[in-house]
């Protein structure tokens, strides 16, 4: 074997090695792209529309979701502030959070919390600064329920361990939740279902469980119509 060849085998298996560490998954830079896409403010009533128009039934309300990072030094870091609400009529907040991210074991980590006084901090999109008074006094960690995200091509999925995570039926009985989220640029979906004892789902929409929470830029915001249509 000459010396040509020599070089060329050894530049290639230096290439493979090369392209092999910078596939090497990175957590912190992975942590630092999905918390710099999540917050904006969405909604869902293309989802809504496209429902209606296909005679689907119960349809994905038309829903809307802001969020905002916001400065909580007494919660931790890459922490936000989620507010869902109904599309065209602001004032009736169906839902309020507050989710944190972080790196447990190489793996990024999110934990929800529920607000005690849900009240004192609505429409804290508005005003982010609102809540440097933050305290762990303020809120109630959602046990067991956290989710793993991972990147995956073009978006990062997030699903959580429904063995260790309870919700309630539509009838008030306690049942496994599973909860799995998808996040684009351009996109934010998410799905709960509570499961039977034998992890079957227990009813919800079968064929697309997702409410998909498509982004909005400013122009679409400052035009945004007082009702879903």
């Amino acid at each position: 074997m000459d010396r040509r060849t020599l070089r060329l085998l050894g530049m290639t298996w230096w290439l493979l090695l090369a392209g092999a560490a910078f596939a090497k998954p990175n957590p912190e830079l992975d942590l630092q792209e999905l918390v710099g896409i999540f917050p904006g403010h969405y909604n869902s009533v293309a989802q809504n529309r496209a429902d209606v128009a296909r005679g689907l039934h119960p349809a994905h309300e038309a829903l809307v979701l802001d969020i905002v990072q916001i400065e909580a030094p007494m919660i931790g870091e890459n922490v936000f502030y989620v507010q869902e609400s109904i599309a065209g009529d602001p004032r009736r907040v169906t839902g309020q959070k507050i989710v944190m991210f972080g790196l447990v074991k190489k793996e990024i980590v999110q934990t929800d919390y529920t607000l005690i006084e849900p009240n004192r901090w609505r429409n804290g999109q508005l005003n982010p600064d609102l809540f440097l008074s933050l305290m762990t006094t303020d809120v109630r960690t959602i046990r067991g329920c956290s989710l793993r995200w991972k990147r995956a091509e073009g978006q990062f999925l997030g699903s959580n361990d429904p063995k260790t995570c309870r919700g309630r039926t539509a009838n008030g009985a306690v049942a496994q939740l599973q909860t799995r989220a998808e996040l684009s640029p351009e996109e934010y979906a998410v799905a709960e279902v509570t499961l039977d004892r034998a992890g079957h789902p227990g009813g919800g929409r079968e064929e697309d469980p997702f409410y998909r929470f498509r982004k909005q830029s400013h122009e679409a915001q400052e035009g945004e119509s007082t009702s879903p249509e």
